[in-house]
């Protein structure tokens, strides 16, 4: 038996007064509207309706459970209406995380761009430049940079970014300019505690590609902090554009190299929903890619 069909075919007859005009409104044979309310009556072990040739009256106890039906009925019906409406709309509470510098720089007018387009929905933007548990720590929505672990995570590609070697001028007048990424090897490198490559850098050049391996005294988990140690003359640095422009702009670092250029690294939305994506995420994501389709520098 369907208990909820069965309610609403015994409220439609209580209210219409008999089974004719009650099936004709649900949209049943009279037999099968009968039927539903008799197997309520069965379920309960208790007779709702009194039963005449023209028409039905309720029992004390049809009146009493005509009443709970009435409520439960319509609590279904808004808890309908008030999901489908999020179908159609995103709401509720977006938590996203994403590495310090990327997120400061380029996500954060995201982020204010899709709260403006979307009232109904709060966002809290946690930035960290470690890998997240997605589950554990209850976000909808991680930023990735870089190659991706396999895992039961749903990738989204958002843009691409490139790493760029650097350093500070004056780096290059106390140890000299590299011509090869293989130069590198005898030159100080401050390295990413995260990089995904560890500490091989990747090259393309004249001869195809070429990787180093690379080593220094200095290894620190945050970009800004590693561009502002080359800026003081420790080393060579391979951080990504977004990061390294402004110094690049102001001189304060160089481009090394010429002639050889860092592998673009894909920029990724990580969520774990693989069915039935909540809209406040599919929207997210969406505005994401629009957004960093093209690298940024």
């Amino acid at each position: 038996m369907d208990l909820f069909a069965a309610m609403k075919a015994f409220v439609a007859v209580a209210d219409a007064g008999q089974f004719s005009l009650a099936s004709e409104r649900l949209g049943l044979s009279r037999a099968m509207a009968s039927k539903q309310v008799m197997d309520l009556e069965a379920h309960l072990g208790l007779r709702l309706l009194n039963r005449t040739t023209r028409r039905v009256s309720l029992t004390d106890e049809g009146a009493g459970y005509l009443e709970r039906c009435r409520d439960i009925l319509s609590a279904i019906d808004e808890a309908e209406q008030e999901f489908a409406s999020r179908a159609l709309e995103p709401s509720g509470r977006l938590r996203v995380t994403a590495p310090m510098s990327f997120g400061a720089s380029h996500l954060a007018p995201q982020i204010a761009l899709y709260a403006a387009r979307n009232p109904r929905v709060s966002v809290e933007l946690i930035l960290n430049d470690r890998h997240v548990d997605l589950v554990e720590e209850g976000f909808d929505v991680a930023i990735r940079i870089g190659r991706l672990a396999d895992s039961s995570l749903v990738a989204k590609k958002i843009g691409e970014m490139r790493l760029i070697a650097c350093t500070a001028p004056s780096y290059l007048s106390a140890r000299g300019r590299p011509q090869t990424p293989g130069d590198l090897a005898d030159h100080e490198c401050v390295l990413y505690s995260y990089a995904s490559a560890g500490a091989v850098w990747n090259f393309t050049g004249p001869a195809g590609r070429e990787s180093v391996r690379v080593g220094g005294r200095v290894v620190c988990n945050n970009g800004e902090a590693i561009c502002n140690i080359a800026v003081a003359g420790l080393g060579v640095i391979a951080q990504p554009d977004f990061i390294v422009a402004g110094h690049l702009a102001m001189g304060a670092l160089v481009r090394i190299l010429p002639g050889y250029v860092m592998e673009p690294t894909g920029i990724y939305a990580i969520h774990t929903s693989r069915r039935y994506v909540p809209l406040k995420i599919r929207s997210f994501i969406d505005l994401l890619s629009a957004a960093f389709a093209c690298p940024a520098v």
